[in-house]
């Protein structure tokens, strides 16, 4: 990682970088023009004193993440992000180009958000509890504590149970792999499918791949809730995440209820490795 960051940020910036943050560690770096940079190290925020964004910073970084071809990005610039190698996955910010009433592209960019994917082994009795008697699992969180991490550990763990485990990882993100090529062990008996829309992944991979889990991450809008309980009808197991920061929140829904009647555990957490609580929607708490 160390490597590839310092391709990716100016080399003043990687150099207090290196300086002052825990590479090991360091989950994200957020750039803003003419702002202060501030960096996480396992999820927690930090300043980094004596660096101001420029102009020329944002643009160093762009090119290198786009290998100077950032016009061949503008449908990924469309969607707000791009992915770099390692399957780190940079948030973009910036004036909007509309053209047929369709948002197109970004230009004048003023922040970015690098995210850097880990794995990290998370061992307590609760998680180990529910690797042990696993079944339908939804992780819930506010952004940035932690679930994407869970769910990289449950995914390997289950493999390494020998489970088939189908990871659909629209972005990258998940799974590091880009270009082919894997940064981010997910264990002997997963397979991965990487830029697919996962709409489509859903239909097409389920049935060639024949999963006993599929593990996706950040579900969103009712297609693809849909597609979930279609394939958990099927008899297929399902390990994803949500943004919300309570149950409660999800049981208001009316799309994302219907997530409940199917699903067996909801995992809610407050931090990397910080398991809160496990509930059993058939009614225990651990």
């Amino acid at each position: 990682m160390e490597r590839l960051l310092s391709k990716l940020l100016p080399i003043s910036i990687f150099n207090e970088l290196y300086r002052s943050a825990d590479l090991n560690t360091l989950t994200e770096i957020r750039l803003r023009l003419d702002k202060p940079l501030y960096y996480a190290e396992a999820g927690k925020y930090k300043r980094l004193d004596g660096v101001s964004v420029g102009k020329d910073d944002l643009t160093y970084t762009l090119g290198a993440a786009t290998k100077s071809s950032l016009y061949a990005y503008n449908e990924y610039l469309a969607d707000g992000y791009i992915t770099y190698d390692g399957g780190i996955r940079i948030g973009i910010t910036g004036e909007g180009v509309v053209k047929n009433r369709q948002l197109s592209t970004l230009k004048n960019i003023t922040s970015l958000c690098i995210r850097i994917p880990r794995y990290v082994e998370i061992h307590n009795d609760k998680v180990d509890g529910l690797i042990n008697k696993f079944d339908n699992t939804l992780i819930i969180s506010k952004p940035g504590l932690g679930k994407t991490t869970l769910l990289r550990y449950l995914i390997k763990s289950l493999s390494d149970r020998e489970y088939n485990v189908l990871v659909l990882d629209e972005r990258g993100e998940l799974s590091g792999v880009v270009d082919g090529r894997l940064s981010i062990d997910l264990g002997a008996c997963t397979d991965i499918v990487v830029g697919v829309p996962k709409i489509t992944a859903y239909s097409s991979q389920v049935r060639s791949m024949r999963p006993d889990v599929i593990a996706t991450d950040e579900i969103f809008g009712e297609k693809e809730i849909d597609c979930i309980l279609d394939c958990i009808r099927c008899g297929v197991k399902v390990i994803a995440t949500l943004h919300s920061d309570e149950l409660a929140k999800v049981k208001k829904s009316p799309a994302y209820s219907r997530l409940l009647n199917d699903f067996r555990y909801v995992v809610s957490i407050i931090g990397i490795g910080n398991v809160d609580r496990i509930i059993d929607l058939r009614g225990n708490y651990a």
